[in-house]
């Protein structure tokens, strides 16, 4: 998997494998609609699954509804014994629709969809259990699909949906209401990673922000909060830093004696997808922005991670999952 880039008079233009589509290949920097597909059964993992769905005239995007909690997801009755069992077809609950950039420049790659999202979502609906009934962030949220895909798959309390640039988190929020999702469900908020509390609450005497935090939400996150989920947002080594700062102050605020994982403690959950580039330090190619999230969390006094093996992690959404895709578990040290 890799980063396709393209070059004008002005900069870089980079383009996510997502959009690299027959139909939507173009990069011209048009903002579209495509449509995504999620299931809450799952289906297995594959080695080449080449059907995303990304054109909204696509005649499997076109057969699906949007349903609500009441999907019907009984098992077809067992065939009679002696008859021959077809192969039970692809099965997909939700059709959601997210407005998205093509090519942007480096700044605004929050306004595509990436790969690490579909795998993010295959371990939320993977770790259900643990997410049901609770307060769930995620950070560096982009157009918002994982956020969306949280409300829809799992039953979750709440979602803050949230990123840092004005135009993204409207974009986020467009995509909500696009999808029929109640706002108060899933909130979207600002959250700047170098502040000393990201969750600050807007006083009073401050400039309202329609991103802004209330002093309800901040103290519901840090009294019920456990859950941090993050896709494709190391890419940058500057930015990388602070998300890493950022990390350590969310994770090692403890949960309330109250809270049954107070002895567990918070924890994040985190996908990239690794991008190969030519190191002029190494002379080889690597995968410079993986391997420097690496190192960095090595070397931090607070948190650590942990590689998870998702070889046979269901498949929830229709994409192709291949090996440079990783998921981390990110959580305190002792």
């Amino acid at each position: 998997m890799t980063t396709t880039t393209t070059t004008n008079e002005d900069d870089d233009t980079v383009l996510s494998e997502v959009h690299i589509h027959p139909d939507n290949g173009l990069v011209d920097r048009r903002t579209i609609t495509s449509t995504f597909l999620l299931s809450r059964k799952g289906q297995p993992v594959v080695d080449s699954q080449q059907n995303n769905c990304l054109d909204n005239n696509n005649s499997k995007c076109s057969d699906i509804k949007a349903q609500g909690d009441d999907v019907d997801n009984d098992e077809d009755e067992h065939e009679e014994e002696g008859e021959e069992v077809e192969e039970e077809p692809e099965h997909w609950d939700y059709a959601v629709e997210i407005k998205h950039a093509m090519g942007t420049d480096l700044r605004c790659v929050g306004s595509q969809v990436w790969m690490g999202c579909f795998l993010l979502i295959d371990w939320i609906v993977h770790i259900q259990e643990q997410l049901n009934g609770t307060i769930v962030l995620e950070i560096g949220a982009g157009t918002g699909l994982a956020s969306i895909a949280t409300n829809l798959l799992i039953a979750v309390d709440r979602v803050f949906c949230t990123d840092y640039d004005s135009d993204i988190l409207q974009n986020c929020k467009i995509n909500i209401d696009l999808n029929g999702v109640a706002s108060d469900i899933v909130k979207t908020r600002r959250l700047n990673w170098l502040m000393d509390d990201p969750l600050e609450a807007i006083e009073e005497n401050q400039t309202p922000d329609p991103f802004g935090w209330s002093s309800q939400e901040s103290e519901d996150w840090k009294e019920n909060g456990a859950f941090i989920l993050a896709a494709d947002v190391v890419y940058d080594d500057s930015l990388t830093d602070a998300l890493i700062s950022c990390l350590e102050k969310l994770l090692s605020e403890p949960l309330p004696v109250s809270h049954p994982r107070h002895f567990i403690g918070r924890v994040a959950y985190m996908t990239m997808e690794k991008r190969y580039n030519f190191s002029l330090d190494q002379l080889a190619v690597a995968a410079q922005a993986y391997e420097y999230f690496k190192l960095k969390i090595e070397r931090s006094l607070l948190i650590e991670a942990e590689e998870i093996d998702v070889a046979t992690l269901t498949r929830h959404c229709d994409y192709d999952r291949t090996k440079d895709l990783v998921l981390f578990r990110i959580g305190c040290k002792d």
